[in-house]
């Protein structure tokens, strides 16, 4: 991914999540101290450059589509820290939000996050209402009891299981990681009136590559480079794609996903791809 354009997507992001969030109380205090945080904003990035092949998108929407990801994103990385769900303390190099603010308050913060997200959509100036209904279907869908917090529930119920093999894996994260990621590029769909099947495989193989770097990176780099806790998983007793691929297996099926998402959108005949290209190289490359 190039530098600028990912510092283009982040002022813009960060600006609307500002105003959006406000600083009228303490609950929104702890909302922007993770959602501002500083965070390498991928989601917003494959919202951006998805609606770089979308003609019908205005560029403010754009904005409010990458915001809204964004935050239901910061949501469940707060939820995820949580005691009762991994019991992380460092997320985005500083404190987890319970260790800063306490439980009760991250909890709260989440759930006005996941709020928030839904209420940008609704508050958009550009999309219409027809829209805004196919938004709220598909983020909802791919967060919801179906989705990310169904993976969530599978990787909590999974931990100390010997037994989890690769098939389980992708299942696991495919939900957990993938449907966000594959949200967001279909989210740079909307109003477009191009098949999007093709969008999709192009956002699974990429959300299973990005899984994959995210486990070879938790044993090859270090937690000030990371910004989170190192070996989360060991901790939690959880198998990852390096203990079922090794480590060298690991980095050869990222680099065969990323493969298959380039091929991927070399099948879809529209102009404005190289971002989504670029970023599907960026994944496996990235250091944290």
């Amino acid at each position: 991914m190039h530098p600028e354009f990912l510092s283009q997507v982040k002022e813009l992001v960060i600006n609307k999540i500002r105003v959006s969030i406000g600083k009228s109380n303490l609950i929104e205090e702890v909302m922007s101290y993770s959602a501002l945080a500083e965070s390498k904003m991928i989601r917003a990035g494959l919202v951006f450059a998805s609606s770089r092949t979308n003609k019908n998108l205005h560029e403010d929407s754009v904005i409010t589509l990458a915001s809204a990801v964004e935050l239901m994103h910061t949501y469940s990385l707060i939820h995820d820290d949580l005691p009762c769900m991994d019991d992380d303390n460092l997320r985005r190099n500083q404190p987890s939000s319970h260790i800063k603010y306490g439980e009760a308050n991250a909890v709260l913060s989440g759930d006005a996050l996941q709020a928030l997200a839904y209420e940008i959509i609704v508050n958009d100036l550009r999309m219409n209402p027809g829209e805004k209904v196919k938004t709220i279907k598909i983020l909802s869908k791919a967060c919801g009891k179906n989705g990310m917090v169904y993976g969530q529930y599978l990787d909590i119920q999974n931990e100390n299981n010997k037994d989890v093999d690769k098939d389980m894996l992708d299942q696991i994260h495919n939900l957990k990681t993938g449907k966000l990621i594959e949200c967001s590029v279909m989210l740079g769909q909307i109003g477009s009136d191009i098949k999007i099947d093709l969008f999709k495989e192009f956002a699974s193989h990429i959300g299973l590559a990005f899984q994959i770097t995210d486990d070879i990176l938790d044993v090859t780099q270090t937690e000030e480079v990371l910004g989170k806790n190192k070996n989360s998983d060991i901790k939690n007793n959880k198998i990852t794609y390096v203990d079922v691929l090794g480590l060298d297996g690991a980095k050869e099926k990222a680099k065969e996903l990323t493969e298959l998402s380039l091929d991927t959108l070399d099948r879809i005949d529209i102009s404005g791809k190289d971002k989504l290209k670029n970023i599907a190289k960026y994944l496996i490359s990235r250091q944290n």
